[in-house]
């Protein structure tokens, strides 16, 4: 990403960050520019903006070949999940694992997986299936970083591909409501996991992903539901789960709001470690933050930043570096906040 003078912006450039005046966008990060873009921003009282380079993310071809990829694997998992509602019988296990497989080998690492799917553009029509099939590519990288057996790495992908499965029987209205809830609202979406349950009660599915399904909402400090469960008393696949679904929740864009960054996310899992396995969330915190040094981030108050360094035990709060080689240390500012990954 380069930051130019806004005389010199072209035709065919492309806005590597959000154009503010005023406290409201004018042209969101991406937006590609023409003569109508460049003659709407010469009265306004920016000096400098960023545009993309050809060598950012969405220009790559190896992103270019994992959305493609993608995108069919989404169709494919779609598909066989409203099947499985459809006719309540089992999916086998070896469809969903290749609709893994398939996907997962665009990637080369599990650093590039969350770097991508942070950049995927996903129409919210979509989140009830993009969450499926990106938790079990989050399950799948989570399990090759805490060097999991291949056989548990196998029920974890499937724990992600079924979870949230009673969400599926949800109204759309009311699952990607923008406004609070009313309160009969809020007691439909928290039935979720008993409904998922119900579906694949007597089915020839693995005890761990049944648990999984019922569980995932649970929370170490029994604040979770539908029972309250409290400690070891959750499966450990759901205890897994219920920090992937977390992750994925955060990291899903929606028309009130951007995708909440890495770094964002690990920001409110610090905040609340007495809901989750602390045993199994903070070497997953430590890997999610060593995949962000190297990237770019752009501050609440508009600067871009490359992430440098990561604090051992403050991992949302990195040290970055700028183009000019200036050095910030996030935990000495808490007036500055990432806002977003440019």
């Amino acid at each position: 990403m380069d930051e130019i003078a806004k005389a010199e912006l072209k035709p065919g450039m492309v806005l590597g960050t959000d154009i503010v005046s005023q406290g409201q966008t004018i042209f969101p990060a991406g937006t590609a520019v023409d003569s109508s873009v460049i003659e709407r921003l010469k009265p306004l009282d920016i000096a400098n903006v960023m545009i993309k380079e050809e060598s950012d993310l969405r220009f790559l071809e190896r992103f270019q070949v994992f959305e493609r990829q993608y995108t069919e694997c989404l169709n494919r998992c779609k598909g066989a999940m409203l099947s499985f509602l459809g006719t309540k019988s089992r999916i086998r296990d070896d469809v969903l694992l290749e609709i893994y497989d398939d996907a997962y080998r665009a990637i080369s690492t599990g650093s590039e997986l969350l770097n991508f799917l942070y950049h995927m553009m996903t129409g919210e029509d979509e989140l009830t299936y993009v969450q499926c099939l990106n938790s079990a590519l989050l399950a799948g990288t989570f399990a090759d970083w805490i060097s999991m057996s291949e056989e548990d790495k196998r029920i974890l992908i499937l724990c992600g591909f079924y979870y949230d499965i009673g969400k599926w029987t949800l109204p759309y209205d009311i699952l990607w409501k923008p406004d609070k809830l009313t309160d009969e609202e809020y007691r439909k979406v928290k039935a979720h996991p008993l409904i998922g349950y119900e579906l694949v009660r007597y089915l020839d599915i693995n005890e761990h992903v049944k648990n999984a399904i019922i569980m995932h909402h649970e929370k170490l400090d029994g604040s979770g539901y539908p029972y309250h469960m409290k400690g070891n008393n959750i499966d450990v696949f759901a205890r897994y789960i219920a920090i992937i679904d977390t992750y994925i929740a955060m990291a899903s864009a929606r028309t009130y709001r951007h995708a909440f960054t890495p770094l964002q996310i690990i920001g409110s899992f610090e905040k609340n470690l007495e809901r989750y396995d602390a045993n199994l969330l903070l070497p997953l915190m430590k890997r999610i933050a060593d995949a962000q040094i190297g990237n770019c981030v752009q501050l609440n108050d508009g600067s871009v930043w490359e992430v440098l360094l990561i604090h051992p035990n403050k991992c949302s709060r990195p040290i970055l570096r700028n183009k000019r080689d200036e050095v910030l240390d996030l935990l000495k500012r808490s007036d500055l906040e990432i806002v977003k990954n440019v």
